[in-house]
């Protein structure tokens, strides 16, 4: 179901970039997860990891068949989480629609804009390392780096060895993952998919003493640099309307190609 790969006889520039940046979070939410039709949707989860947020979504979800099916859509997507034991629902849309958004919203769950900003990054200045995590040590390091920081980039609490884990289950699966050193020390971590002519920046995360220092914007344009050696040129990422990934986003001239929106409930006594 994912499309990490251009289709055979799809030109890139036959594909609007709204579009093909939309198609790398569904590669993402689906690469190395289950996946199953939820009438309208889909359910895409990964079993080692589900009392992680990021481990599971309901996406690709089509309005009008939602909308038709009412509340008892809605109820048959939780039970079906609470079978999982998924104690954090998230049902994305990829566009504004009053009848399904009233429902959810009825139904207690709350909203958040993910802007999808777009852009072509320079070349990077060699002020920082940067690497793949390719090994042991490398992926000890990177726990250790999500131990210390306690923070998830995607702004729903996981545990450092769920996420770590994650990444890890996907990066064997086609994304790969990055550490950024400064005199022998991580002060930054981020992911990448490479989808159809465009790289999808995932999982940017600074050390809170490299922040406001420049570490964040490296880290992109590292990104940008691998990916042009591989033949792609531009770059997408998803940043919550008024976080601070906007703004640095947009201080770096990267513009908006549209939304997507994470409506999230949490579940039962969890």
């Amino acid at each position: 179901m994912t499309s990490l790969a251009v289709a055979a006889g799809q030109s890139v520039s036959s594909v609007p970039l709204f579009e093909r940046a939309l198609a790398t979070e569904r590669d993402y939410f689906e690469l190395g997860a289950r996946t199953e039709r939820l009438a309208g949707a889909v359910l895409a989860w990964t079993p080692a990891f589900v009392s992680a947020p990021a481990a599971t979504v309901v996406h690709r979800v089509v309005a009008d068949s939602v909308a038709d099916c009412g509340p008892d859509w809605l109820a048959m997507v939780e039970s079906r989480l609470g079978d999982l034991g998924v104690g954090l629902a998230r049902i994305y849309l990829t566009a504004s629609d009053p009848r399904v958004e009233t429902m959810l919203r009825d139904a207690g769950y709350a909203c958040r804009e993910e802007l999808v900003f777009t852009h072509r990054l320079p070349d990077p200045a060699p002020l920082l390392t940067f690497r793949p995590v390719a090994t042991e040590k490398d992926w000890a390091q990177k726990r250790s780096f999500h131990d210390e920081v306690a923070e998830s980039p995607d702004g729903h609490f996981n545990h450092a060895p769920d996420l770590v884990g994650l990444e890890r289950h996907k990066c064997a699966r086609g994304m790969q993952a990055f550490l950024g050193e400064v005199d022998g020390r991580t002060v930054g971590v981020v992911c990448a998919i490479w989808g159809n002519g465009i790289a999808r920046i995932k999982n940017l995360l600074v050390h809170p003493d490299y922040r406001r220092q420049s570490a964040g914007t490296l880290l992109l344009e590292h990104v940008a640099a691998v990916g042009r050696a591989r033949g792609i040129t531009e770059q997408c990422l998803m940043a919550l309307k008024g976080g601070t990934g906007e703004l640095l986003y947009r201080s770096l001239g990267m513009r908006v190609a549209g939304s997507q929106y994470e409506w999230s409930k949490r579940l039962g006594k969890q």
